[in-house]
């Protein structure tokens, strides 16, 4: 459950990518992805590829921010088309789902993660498609998310 006087959700605009990608920027460094040397060109490099795919609206992203405006949480869907379906070829992937340390354990990841797949199907995406760590897991499988198989080269 949230607690409502902490930390709000609302939809993330083109002027939060920096906002954005700090907390990617915080996640994979977290995540043993990025390590302090290249932390610095990463964000802003990361800040015009968010600017870039949510003026496009290829990404659509939701921030946890406090009473500040602080954004301590995040969630992006990625949308992409992919050969053609009878009904739509539209796919997504739910992902960078990231909560500061300090805010976790209080829904906030759930809820993030829960108004991107909205946006997902009110977009009408076929499938949505997620890259779990082995901590968030039991998130995603809450959220309706099976094993598929899939394989990677």
């Amino acid at each position: 459950m949230i607690d409502s006087r902490a930390l709000s959700l609302r939809p993330a605009a083109r002027d939060d990518a920096l906002a954005l990608a700090r907390l990617r920027r915080a996640s994979l460094i977290e995540l043993c992805l990025l390590t302090g040397d290249a932390a610095d060109s990463f964000e802003r490099s990361a800040a015009r590829e968010f600017a870039s795919a949510l003026e496009s609206q290829r990404v659509a992203a939701w921030l946890a921010v406090d009473e500040r405006g602080f954004a301590a949480g995040c969630a992006s869907v990625v949308y992409w088309n992919r050969l053609p379906y009878a009904e739509t070829s539209l796919h997504a992937e739910l992902a960078g789902v990231y909560v500061a340390p300090e805010h976790r354990n209080r829904g906030y990841a759930r809820a993030l993660a829960g108004e991107a797949l909205a946006a997902a199907r009110a977009r009408g995406a076929r499938s949505v498609f997620v890259h779990p760590t082995a901590r968030s897991r039991s998130l995603y499988r809450a959220l309706g998310f099976t094993e598929s198989g899939q394989m990677r080269l």
